[in-house]
């Protein structure tokens, strides 16, 4: 039976997990059954990885066939890399036209130009009855369009209700900043939470300008119907935590990630606080990360009584790390998606053998040359994002290399080298064409490489390396790293390419490219030969180059972020 000739249910159903323009592009102009079906089905536009050129034709589409936006019931918009598709979209229709939306995410910031326009977004959300879930995790709307909406899963760059407004509906709510005070407001009237996730939570010292003393406001509060309590980047002594985790009688699920933790590293008082005010506590996640002048023996000594019976009765396994006067101690699986390992680490298990997911959750992996070795304690089965560091700050290029080289057997047994799409090449880190060829070849699903060091000659005369390059490289960004001149702060730079005709040819299937251009021909011999090319970050060496970019940048069917590397004076722009 032909794909055609399936029953319309079942074409519905496939549908429902594919893109809206991807639906239209292939099913549109094939006969009249499908054209006549896709415009009376619901909808999932997602734009967020959707070029330039299908970007502005969907929403052509769109425009001719205004019936479609009834049917839309999940929109995601992308500002990433300064791209302005939600502006571009709002240029075009107004968020009250997709009257049945039920999922709205915006990815990256919204440039208002005014506080009219502003208040326009916000009060769009009013208007929309059926939407359950917005995601703007970069976005700072006013409190009144949310409590006047039916949104039940909320996610924003912060939240502040107020008495005025109501109470909530938000039953679900992550939020990137948020301090105690403010946290406290939101229990006061958002009552009927279950979940909450904040990114970043701030102590700021439980007391407003009024010397109000929250520990006194926090207990009149009990938030019965919370469930899930999620703590990231968490500034907060346990005294002040405490208070707020005994107005959560009903907590099941606690996660918790804190640094400079000296007064978190307890297991007595914690066991206590869980015996005595948390008895419905299922799941305890925690990572506390501290630097001590403690001797050994002595961080030893505290951080073992993480593993006592009381925390194997609760099925929570705890293991302990020491490197140099820093402790790590955590619950398996490690929480953070970010990890660094470095070659003086001793990790102290709380189980007789490893257990396998300890580092599950981790995505992103800066591995130092003196840490890759035959070690079965380290085991990173996830990890999408490799960064090799080395162990020194002055280094022998060939020592280096040779060290890479002895241990790269160990590395495919500490790291599953599969799942790595993406590969960063540190300054300091010295590795010849060859061995950078041997490991991308380990890396079957490579396609993303970031570069912190010049391309060296042996990179344009290693053919088999270039060959490797293009065809899995689709994102290249070639830039320095961070560094400290004339007492100003860090900032960041990109490297210009040097043979402009070598990239093109070795990078001839980028997608993605961030790098330093001086002049116009390089820009658009890039533009020429890298037809597939749909993003590119650019800083301008000059400024007839930004102007060029200014008036033309946008006659392209790429999505151009552009800035200029140096003002007026010639000194580099942070």
């Amino acid at each position: 039976m032909k794909f055609e000739q399936l029953p319309n249910e079942i074409l519905i159903e496939c549908f429902q997990y594919l893109n809206a323009p991807d639906i239209f592009y292939s099913f549109d102009r094939l006969n009249d059954q499908f054209y006549i079906l896709i415009r009376n089905i619901h909808l999932h536009l997602n734009f967020e990885q959707v070029k330039k050129p299908l970007f502005e034709e969907f929403c052509q589409t769109i425009r001719i066939n205004p019936e479609i936006k009834r049917n839309i019931i999940y929109l995601k918009l992308s500002n990433i890399d300064l791209r302005g598709q939600i502006e571009s979209f709002f240029s075009l229709f107004a968020l009250n036209e997709f009257i049945n939306l039920r999922s709205l995410s915006f990815i990256g910031e919204f440039n208002y130009r005014s506080e009219q326009e502003e208040e326009q977004v916000s009060s769009m959300l009013t208007l929309l009855p059926n939407l359950y879930r917005f995601y703007a995790p970069e976005w700072r709307l006013k409190a009144q369009a949310i409590s006047k909406s039916k949104i039940q899963v909320l996610t924003l760059a912060n939240y502040r209700p107020t008495s005025i407004y109501g109470t909530s509906s938000v039953t679900s709510l992550r939020i990137n900043v948020c301090t105690v005070p403010e946290l406290l407001t939101i229990l006061n009237y958002t009552s009927m939470l279950k979940y909450i996730k904040i990114d970043m939570f701030n102590d700021d010292n439980m007391q407003d300008d009024n010397n109000v003393d929250y520990k006194s406001d926090f207990s009149k509060i009990c938030a019965v119907y919370l469930k899930q309590l999620h703590l990231a980047h968490s500034w907060i002594s346990f005294e002040r935590l405490e208070v707020l985790l005994k107005c959560i009688p009903n907590l099941k699920i606690f996660s918790i990630w804190t640094t400079n933790a000296d007064d978190m590293i307890d297991a007595d008082q914690w066991q206590h606080l869980i015996k005595s005010s948390l008895p419905r506590l299922r799941v305890f996640n925690f990572t506390f990360d501290y630097y001590n002048s403690e001797s050994y023996d002595n961080m030893l000594i505290k951080l073992s009584a993480f593993q006592t019976d009381f925390w194997h009765q609760h099925n929570w396994y705890i293991n302990y790390v020491i490197d140099d006067g820093r402790a790590l101690v955590y619950t398996v699986p490690y929480i953070p998606t970010y990890y660094i390992l470095t070659s003086t680490m001793k990790k102290y298990n709380s189980s007789p053998t490893n257990v396998l997911n300890e580092f599950d959750n981790v995505k992103s992996l800066a591995l130092f040359v003196g840490a890759i070795r035959d070690d079965s304690s380290w085991y990173f089965r996830n990890v999408q994002s490799l960064s090799l560091e080395s162990n020194r700050v002055h280094c022998d290029e060939d020592d280096e290399d040779d060290e890479y080289e002895l241990k790269i057997e160990h590395l495919k047994k500490m790291v599953n080298l599969s799942n790595i799409v993406e590969l960063e090449i540190t300054k300091r880190s010295v590795i010849k064409s060859e061995l950078l060829f041997e490991i991308l070849k380990q890396m079957p699903n490579i396609s993303s490489l970031i570069l912190k060091k010049q391309i060296t000659s042996s990179f344009y005369t290693n053919h088999e390396l270039c060959e490797l390059l293009s065809k899995k490289i689709k994102m290249f960004d070639y830039c320095n790293p961070y560094y400290y001149q004339y007492n100003c702060p860090y900032y960041y730079q990109y490297n210009k390419i040097q043979d402009i005709d070598w990239f093109c040819k070795t990078f001839s299937n980028v997608e993605e490219l961030h790098c330093d251009i001086d002049n116009v021909d390089d820009v658009l011999l890039i533009l020429t030969k890298c037809s597939k090319l749909s993003i590119i970050n650019i800083k301008c060496a000059s400024e007839p180059v930004f102007t060029w970019f200014e008036l033309h940048a946008r006659t392209f069917n790429v999505y151009i972020n552009y800035e200029l590397k140096y003002n007026g004076s010639g000194v580099e722009i942070d």
